[in-house]
C-alpha cells in the first residue's frame, strides 16, 4: 500500500509505520491511555463491598437516593463499563461517561465528596485493576493531595512538577486553596497552573472534589474559563446532593 504526500511524492507506509514508532520513542506524539474491562462483575454486590468500605471508616456511611447514581458509575468507571453514565454539566441529565477522562465530583461541604474518592480508590486497590499509560501497564491507583497542601508544597518548594506529569492523582477541595502562593517573591495560581498543565497531556487521569460545580461562575473567576473549558474536557462530571452528612 502506498500514500501520495502533498508534492505527490509516494510514501510507503511501512516507512510511515518507522517513523510514528521513532515519534513515540521520542515523546513527539500526544500520548494515550489504555484502559481493561473487568465485566465479571454485579454492581449491586459492588455497592454492597462499597458500603462495607464506606462503613470501615465512619459507621454512619450510608448509599442512598443523594449518592447512589454516582457511586454505582464511579464502580462501572472503575470497571471499565461502557454503561457507565456521568452528569451533563449544563443540564445536570446522565449521558455516556468517557472511560478514558477522570473524574469531577461537585457537592455541599460535608456531603461525601472527599469519602467517594477516598472510599473509590480503597475498592480499586482491591481489586487490582490494571490501566496502561503509553506503553507501561500498571495498577489503576492513586494518591489524594488536598488543594492547600499542593500550594503549600508550591511555596515550601518553587515547584509542583512532579504533580503535573504523574499518571493519576486526586485533588480534593479544590477552590478552598489560596488564590496566590509565593515562593521566594514569585506568585502562582498553583491550582491553575497545575489543571492547565495536566490539560496538555493526554496520558494522565485526574481526579477532583470540590465543592464548585465545574461549570459555575466562581470556577471561572478562580481559574479563568479556559481552566473551566479544560476541566469539561478532563473529567467526567457527577454531583453529591444533600445536607452535611457530618452533623446527623
Amino acid at each position: 500500500m502506498e500514500i501520495k504526500n502533498e508534492k505527490g511524492q509516494v510514501v510507503h507506509t511501512n516507512h510511515i509505520s518507522r517513523l510514528i514508532e521513532e515519534m513515540r520513542k521520542r515523546n513527539i506524539l500526544t500520548n494515550s491511555i489504555t484502559r481493561y474491562q473487568y465485566l465479571q462483575y454485579d454492581v449491586e454486590e459492588s455497592l454492597q463491598l462499597i458500603d462495607a468500605i464506606g462503613k470501615s471508616r465512619d459507621p454512619k456511611f450510608v448509599i442512598d437516593d443523594e449518592n447512589r447514581f454516582t457511586y454505582t458509575n464511579l464502580v462501572k468507571w472503575i470497571h471499565c463499563d461502557t454503561t457507565a453514565q456521568c452528569l451533563d454539566p449544563e443540564t445536570r441529565q446522565p449521558i455516556p461517561a468517557k472511560l478514558k477522562r477522570g473524574i469531577y465530583i461537585a457537592g455541599n461541604t460535608g456531603t461525601g465528596k472527599s469519602w467517594a474518592l477516598e472510599i473509590i480508590l480503597a475498592y480499586a486497590k482491591a481489586y487490582g485493576f490494571r490501566i496502561k499509560f503509553d506503553d507501561e501497564e500498571t495498577r489503576l491507583s492513586w494518591v489524594n493531595h488536598r488543594a492547600d497542601d499542593i500550594c503549600s508544597r508550591f511555596a515550601e518548594t518553587g515547584s509542583i512538577d512532579g504533580l503535573k506529569k504523574v499518571n493519576v492523582i486526586g485533588i480534593q477541595d479544590l477552590g478552598s486553596e489560596p488564590s496566590e502562593s509565593c515562593y521566594m517573591g514569585n506568585r502562582l495560581n498553583v491550582m491553575r497552573n497545575l489543571i492547565e498543565a495536566r490539560g496538555d497531556l493526554s496520558n494522565t487521569l485526574t481526579f477532583i472534589t470540590s465543592n464548585i460545580p465545574i461549570n459555575h461562575k466562581l470556577l471561572i473567576e478562580q481559574y479563568n474559563d479556559r481552566v473551566a473549558s479544560r476541566l469539561s474536557e478532563m473529567c467526567n462530571y457527577y454531583e453529591i446532593r444533600g445536607i452535611d452528612r457530618r452533623k446527623l
